[in-house]
């Protein structure tokens, strides 16, 4: 059973709001932009693996959660990527989409890559991540009394990843060998470790654990473009006879104020008040703002002028 379903994170959310409303010639932009391309090929690279376990069938009572965040002792964080529990074993999965050929130097835990141009990448090594999130997972089944074993390994994503023969003995595979672990996993513990219902509370119980964390970019506000901005040109809409036009291109877009509204959410805080709104969006008559509120029937809380309207985190779904 799916418990927890992957999603767009909040870094990327944020890093797609940043490519809108900073400024291209902003000395940053180009290393948010790299930030932004490499958040993305993550998120496909996990959602291609999200797609394998579809074609994989367990009669076995499961529960799958994907993207979980933990807040350890000390502030630490640990971040697990796919998480199969079943009542015989716990599985934790590290995902990467990597391209290149990819050598593994186990003497001092280093990953290098090579590219298809030439070019050397020293990267963190994954293994040690994984490995991480297990020892992490088996403190805190022990903890609640659990004795489950607890596998482990880091699947690539990306086809075009070719392993160096030093990974053959190191627990990393394809996507495309996914399903064929997971039958030897369960031929391996035959052994019934927890009952049906122990798994379901406990599962339950990791999904109440999971914190994510808000991912803030070192930008201040004024440095962000405000308003809607045109989906064709990126240049600021106005608002004139209830319709957003842009200034530059003269197309209608009303749908570019859902999308400054889900920016706004994620620079601001989840409400907005008449003021903020007129503030935001340049717009100066405070009518005009009562009735666009009202329209978008947002739930809302205090009066009159402390009157704020709560901005769904749906709002783009």
């Amino acid at each position: 059973m799916l418990l927890k379903k992957r999603e767009v994170s909040t870094k990327q959310r944020v890093l797609e709001m940043l490519e809108r409303r900073l400024p291209k010639a902003h000395t940053k932009y180009i290393y948010y932009q790299y930030m932004l391309n490499r958040t993305k090929a993550g998120y496909a690279g996990e959602r291609r693996v999200d797609q394998e376990w579809r074609e994989i069938y367990l009669q076995q009572a499961y529960y799958l959660l994907h993207d979980l965040e933990f807040k350890g002792k000390g502030g630490l964080t640990y971040q697990i990527d796919t998480l199969l529990m079943t009542q015989y074993f716990i599985l934790v999965l590290e995902i990467k989409n990597i391209s290149g050929r990819v050598d593994f130097m186990a003497e001092n835990h280093q990953f290098i890559r090579v590219t298809s141009d030439g070019r050397v990448d020293g990267f963190r090594n994954p293994l040690d991540q994984v490995k991480r999130h297990a020892r992490f997972m088996s403190r805190m089944l022990h903890m609640r009394g659990h004795h489950i074993p607890i596998e482990f390994f880091v699947i690539s994503a990306n086809p075009n990843m070719i392993m160096s023969p030093r990974f053959a003995t190191q627990p990393i595979l394809h996507v495309s060998g996914l399903a064929e672990r997971i039958e030897q996993l369960y031929r391996k513990h035959q052994q019934v470790c927890i009952s049906e219902a122990d798994l379901t509370e406990l599962s339950e119980h990791l999904l109440q654990m999971h914190k994510p964390t808000q991912w803030i970019p070192d930008i201040q506000l004024d440095e962000l473009k405000k308003g809607a901005l045109c989906l064709q040109c990126n240049h600021t809409l106005c608002y004139t006879h209830g319709k957003w036009r842009c200034s530059n291109c003269d197309i209608i877009d009303n749908q570019s104020m859902l999308v400054a509204l889900h920016d706004f959410r994620l620079m601001m805080g989840n409400h907005i008040s008449n003021a903020q709104f007129r503030d935001f969006f340049d717009i100066n008559s405070e009518k005009a703002v009562y009735y666009l509120l009202k329209k978008l029937k947002f739930e809302a809380f205090g009066e009159n002028k402390s009157r704020k309207y709560i901005i769904p985190s749906t709002l783009l779904d």
